[in-house]
């Protein structure tokens, strides 16, 4: 089993307790030093990349990335890459990247197409869901730290998309009450479990409430512990679907969302 990975967070990640969301922070101005995820880049013009790039200190921001003619530097601009860059604030919204570099080598998640394909996921699901600069830092440090999970993850890799919905509920206000017991039903409009199935739809069966329960309590390194077929694979990424769009439609935009479900 590889070790666990070891992240040292810096400066910029900030210790206080995360804003409340919606909370707005103050825009950086001039030049600044910060380290950011990369949810989704897209060509600009000739030679320049719009990306989204997830921060801590500033929330989910949009940067433009020059590249050279040469070595245009665009395989740095991955899904869930980490990146510790300079920026440079002007008037404009969009900030300027003039310096990057890897926070940390990822040694697999680039190469496999398991986890590939997943962080391609991750990270169009996280760009669809977060509003430009609403800053969270419990957020932005679980994000980071399953990027690096996943990255070192030996076995259970695709279960791993299931446990990142599962556990993403809690940062994004939709986790249900802890109330669970053996046989219940998990009611996602009412966030409780229940062992009677409501009237309504917007229910979780007791099996894949029974999955949801291990998912939100395990680690990424217990997932290959937990054996399921690709039928039930699709079937909790099908309900989880359904959650995510009670509480918004953005889940319904992630393209990748279809390719996921192919591969598993």
């Amino acid at each position: 089993m590889a070790e666990d990975p070891v992240i040292a967070f810096p400066p910029d990640i900030p210790t206080q307790a995360p804003p409340r969301k919606g909370q707005k922070t103050p825009v950086p101005r001039g030049q600044y030093k910060t380290r950011g995820i990369v949810l989704h880049a897209m060509k600009y013009g000739e030679r320049k990349l719009i990306v989204h790039i997830l921060t801590a200190r500033y929330g989910r921001r949009s940067y433009i990335a020059k590249l050279s003619a040469h070595n245009n530097g665009r395989g740095l601009y991955q899904p869930l890459f980490i990146l510790d860059f300079d920026a440079w604030a002007g008037r404009g919204e969009l900030h300027h990247i003039e310096q990057l570099q890897m926070a940390f080598s990822l040694s697999n998640l680039p190469f496999d197409i398991v986890k590939s394909t997943i962080a391609l996921f991750l990270a169009e699901l996280l760009y669809r869901l977060i509003q430009e600069g609403e800053p969270d830092a419990g957020l932005y440090r679980f994000v980071e730290e399953s990027v690096a999970e996943l990255d070192a993850m030996e076995d259970g890799a695709a279960n791993f998309h299931l446990w990142f919905l599962v556990r993403l509920t809690e940062y994004m206000g939709y986790a249900p009450r802890d109330n669970y017991e053996a046989g219940f039903s998990l009611d996602y409009r009412n966030g409780t479990y229940t062992s009677q199935p409501p009237l309504h739809t917007l229910t979780m069966p007791p099996a894949e409430a029974t999955l949801f329960h291990t998912l939100s309590r395990c680690m990424p390194g217990e997932l290959s512990r937990i054996g399921l077929s690709r039928e039930q694979r699709v079937s909790m990424l099908e309900h989880l679907t359904d959650l995510y769009g009670f509480h918004t439609d953005a889940i319904y935009n992630v393209n990748s969302l279809r390719i996921l479900s192919e591969i598993f």
